[in-house]
């Protein structure tokens, strides 16, 4: 084990930057956490003989519209917590956090071809896409640079 790793950062105190990441990625998931939580917790009220009636897409649409967002909200919400205390994990998670949602939209837009005569209302992927990719840039930027990595302890 090398010791220079194991040494802890000169200040226990985070950089403007990584806090103002910590807030964002904190307010961010909160309303998530608490929209996908709240249309869970209906889910859990059906009967269990109702819930064995439900066709597989609809469980196919509670996992990929309730689950996953409430995971990754769940997960911003802990990362963020851990970047304010500058925990090593908390960092790597952050940059997941800005790859795969951003990749999976990406993909989306490439996959998702509409069929003729059908139109999207409002367009979430590509909005999402505009959104989220020069914050996904500006977290792999900040994280990456020397000075905010040596803030961070290896555990």
């Amino acid at each position: 084990m090398n010791p220079l790793s194991m040494r802890r950062p000169r200040n226990n105190r985070a950089s403007p930057s990584v806090i103002a990441v910590a807030v964002f990625q904190f307010l961010g998931s909160l309303p998530v956490l608490c929209i996908s939580g709240y249309y869970l917790w209906e889910t859990f009220w059906f009967t269990p003989h109702e819930f064995a009636r439900l066709p597989t897409r609809i469980f196919v649409r509670y996992f990929v519209f309730l689950v996953l967002p409430f995971l990754f909200s769940l997960v911003a919400a802990a990362s963020s917590i851990g970047l304010l205390r500058l925990r090593g994990w908390a960092r790597t998670l952050t940059l997941c956090l800005a790859t795969l949602p951003v990749s999976s939209y990406v993909l989306d837009l490439i996959f998702d071809h509409p069929l003729p005569g059908e139109f999207d209302i409002l367009p979430v992927p590509e909005i999402f896409v505009a959104i989220s990719v020069p914050v996904s840039i500006w977290w792999w930027v900040l994280f990456t640079r020397p000075s905010v990595r040596s803030q961070f302890r290896v555990e």
